[in-house]
């Protein structure tokens, strides 16, 4: 090979050396383990133990945490326990968080961040605070969306500013700031397989019950009670599905039941009877478009007294809302069901 030719050999290997080194660099150039940054929250390890609050706000929505000898409950929801170690989780991440990259400091960018005033309409920003006994800020920091991926393949991080201060930020932190109740509890309020199902019935008032039953040769079938001679179900009627949605329910919401009984007309009731003598009322009571239900369960021994006791000590002076397409699922009327003559 030619000296020249050689020498334009060499330059474009080079060249291309180069621009892969810097491709790579600039992929990978936050997949470190830990990234030197300012603090996000200074001391804020130190000062752990003092933290007895946590309250968060996004537009006219909040959510208050709080310690208790018991653990953290949800403050605002009449004491409701949180998920044990739901707190500590958020509040290591927050104390490891760093300043990584300074972003916009023009106000009208900050909505692109999800950085906008938390306390606007609409806003999905969040303000989290965190207070000791007495009330006083230990710390704050206004949250906002994530960035996937934002520090190699596998760490995302978070954008974030504080108040009052126009700088924005990408924190190293993933931070998961909610105010839904169910990100913070344990969802699950009630979980009966259907195929334990013998016998539901749903009650709505005005309308005659609905009776459902366990196919004696297959626990996996229900079958709808009491349909008339010649009429027959809709296609696609779905009795199963009304047991399972009975039979399982998670909450949106959660808060104290009222001390009075509410009126007749604005409850519905659904009875499961399950195997080995396990029986559960479940009561759906409407609020506007929400739905919120109050569980009752006996059961005269065995295990069907067991899971009686545990969901009666855990749902006992309490409320839940579901969601909307679960109370629909289940408040089923017979002419949803079957075909008009």
């Amino acid at each position: 090979m030619k000296p020249r030719a050689f020498a334009a050999l060499a330059l474009i290997t080079l060249v291309a050396v180069a621009i892969a080194i810097a491709t790579y660099a600039a992929q990978n150039r936050w997949s470190q383990a830990k990234v030197s940054g300012a603090a996000l929250l200074p001391g804020l390890a130190a000062q752990a133990n003092r933290i007895s609050r946590l309250e968060l706000q996004q537009g006219d929505k909040t959510l208050a945490l709080a310690k208790s000898d018991e653990g953290w409950t949800l403050a605002d929801r009449g004491g409701y326990p949180v998920k044990p170690g739901a707190v500590r989780a958020l509040l290591v991440k927050l104390a490891q968080a760093e300043l990584v990259e300074g972003k916009t400091r023009n106000k009208e960018r900050f909505a692109l961040l999800e950085l906008e005033d938390p306390a606007g309409k609409d806003s999905k920003s969040r303000w989290l605070r965190l207070k000791d006994d007495q009330g006083a800020i230990i710390a704050e920091t206004i949250v906002g969306k994530k960035r996937w991926d934002a520090f190699g393949g596998s760490k995302s991080g978070t954008y974030v500013r504080k108040p009052g201060d126009p700088q924005t930020w990408l924190s190293n932190g993933d931070l998961d700031v909610s105010l839904n109740v169910r990100d913070w509890v344990q969802a699950g309020v009630l979980d009966v397989p259907s195929t334990k199902i013998a016998k539901l019935t749903v009650e709505i008032p005005g309308e005659e019950p609905l009776v459902i039953a366990r196919d004696a040769a297959d626990t996996a079938k229900h079958t709808l009670v009491g349909l008339a001679e010649g009429k027959k179900l809709k296609e696609g009627a779905g009795i199963d599905a009304i047991v399972r949605a009975a039979g399982n329910l998670e909450l949106d919401d959660v808060h104290k039941a009222a001390a009075a009984a509410p009126p007749a007309s604005d409850l519905s009731v659904a009875k499961i009877e399950a195997d080995g003598g396990l029986a559960i009322t479940v009561r759906l009571r409407k609020e506007g478009d929400d739905t919120w239900v109050s569980l009752e369960a006996s059961g005269a021994e065995g295990d069907a007294k067991k899971t009686a006791e545990d969901i009666v000590k855990r749902t006992q002076g309490w409320e839940y809302k579901v969601p909307a397409y679960k109370a629909q699922a289940i408040l089923k009327r017979r002419a949803d069901l079957i075909e008009a003559s």
